[in-house]
């Protein structure tokens, strides 16, 4: 088959770097199966210094698949959202459309869709002065929870909050490196999380999820279909008991299952049936507007519930650079862009 459609594959990286998405391990298979596809395929490096000078060159390609973290190297996406939205104006299909990270992509959407019911107890605090006058209550009647900044990613920003044992403060995990913990006074900590409301920012607070210790389910999909599973044992802000207390372990392996692995059929179709088409209606996002891949990962609350409504609760999702991915998500991503931009070709 040829199609003689022509695909970017944006990473991020710096300029003469050497990277190359079509020969790297995490996208190498996704490439080669474009290729065989009959996709004009080509890696794309980006950076806010090439920024605006890789338009004229990207106005060629009918798609652009995009792995840029919301933090990279210490800066944000603006500049790259700005530039893929004028592509995305063209006719030319971006995923994930910068749209559509600001309407389910960030932390916010565990806010915004908490009538589902999917996420357990969920606040947002709009400003600092909002935070400082009502987090201490609420770390009081909880005892600990979480805390996430507005976007990050790879546990960047997001934390775990408990009053210390001597009362007069709190102690603060961070997810990138739960073990190295440390106790505050109230005024330290008001003073560190400022911060995130830089820029219009905000904080997320989710409550914490006992169940930690049942590992976490990653939903994998592809505009609106299961795409595949993994499963992690564990995951960051995991506690284990010791001799010597509660310590933190680091990450474990997560291994890939796909779309018809009979242990997660339950989450598959609660959502592909109900948690799909609610996120989209309640966030205004049609099926051409979602990822072409794109996460979601779940506590197990309970493995023997009939009901995967109570079985599963929602950690977070992951929009905007979701990699690696399982082998089984491929066949969608190629059919879900060969499908999109024959449907719209300019």
């Amino acid at each position: 088959m040829s199609t003689n459609f022509a695909i970017a594959l944006m990473v991020y990286g710096e300029t003469n770097s050497g990277r190359d998405p079509l020969s790297e391990e995490k996208y190498k298979d996704l490439a080669a199966a474009f290729i065989s596809a009959g996709f004009l395929t080509k890696g794309v490096i980006y950076n806010d210094e090439l920024g605006e000078s890789l338009y004229a060159e990207l106005l060629d390609f009918d798609a652009i698949l995009v792995w840029v973290n919301p933090i990279e190297q210490g800066r944000n996406r603006k500049k790259l959202d700005s530039l893929l939205t004028k592509l995305a104006e063209t006719g030319c299909i971006v995923s994930a459309h910068p749209e559509t990270i600001l309407k389910i992509g960030t932390k916010e959407v565990l806010f915004k869709t908490k009538s589902m019911g999917w996420a357990g107890e969920v606040d947002l605090y709009a400003s600092f002065e909002d935070f400082e006058n009502r987090f201490p209550a609420s770390l009081k009647k909880y005892g600990s929870t979480v805390l996430k900044q507005y976007r990050g990613n790879g546990g960047n920003g997001v934390f775990k909050i408990i009053n210390n044992k001597s009362g007069s403060g709190v102690r603060v995990f961070h997810a990138k490196n739960p073990s190295d913990s440390k106790d505050i006074s109230w005024n330290k900590f008001f003073e560190e999380f400022r911060v995130y409301f830089n820029d219009g920012g905000s904080l997320i607070q989710q409550e914490w999820n006992n169940n930690y210790k049942n590992g976490m389910v990653r939903c994998y999909l592809s505009g609106n279909k299961v795409a595949g599973f993994g499963y992690q044992e564990i995951n960051a802000l995991y506690e284990a008991s010791s001799d010597n207390g509660t310590i933190h372990l680091p990450p474990s392996t997560r291994y890939y299952f796909t779309e018809d692995c009979g242990l997660f059929q339950d989450l598959k179709m609660q959502m592909e049936n109900v948690w799909i088409p609610q996120l989209q209606g309640s966030q205004c996002v049609n099926d051409e507007m979602l990822p072409v891949i794109w996460d979601a990962d779940f506590f197990i609350n309970n493995f023997n519930s009939p009901s995967a409504k109570e079985k599963y609760s929602l950690c977070e999702i992951n929009v905007s650079s979701v990699s690696p991915f399982p082998p089984s998500a491929i066949s969608f991503i190629v059919k879900e862009v060969e499908y999109r931009i024959s449907k719209g070709h300019r």
